[in-house]
């Protein structure tokens, strides 16, 4: 049985020495994140799908950020404050939520 991560803010460097360029942050990694309420990404690559992406989520910054594919799973409904400045899916994620509050 995984194991719950209480944690409710996330701060995902641009530059870390951890990270290389060609690592990329799975979208099932935040599955077991269900109080996330802040995720701050700068030039990150995901891949994966997000339907377990949490969904109390109220701050979501993604800046730079690269998907492999287009991220239509994301529960955006609770979110305040929204930044995907430079991020390569931003038009399809701002569509979807766009389309979610018709």
């Amino acid at each position: 049985v995984p194991k719950t991560i209480d944690a409710e803010g996330i701060r995902i460097p641009r530059k870390d020495e951890r990270f290389n360029e060609n690592d990329c942050v799975s979208a099932e990694c935040f599955e077991n994140m269900p109080n996330l309420r802040y995720l701050l990404a700068n030039n990150v690559k995901f891949q994966g799908t997000f339907p377990c992406f949490p969904t109390d989520l109220k701050w979501l910054q993604l800046r730079s950020c690269h998907f492999d594919s287009p991220p239509a799973d994301f529960n955006l409904e609770k979110v305040v404050i929204l930044d995907f400045d430079n991020t390569n899916m931003a038009p399809t994620l701002i569509n979807q939520l766009s389309m979610k509050l018709k």
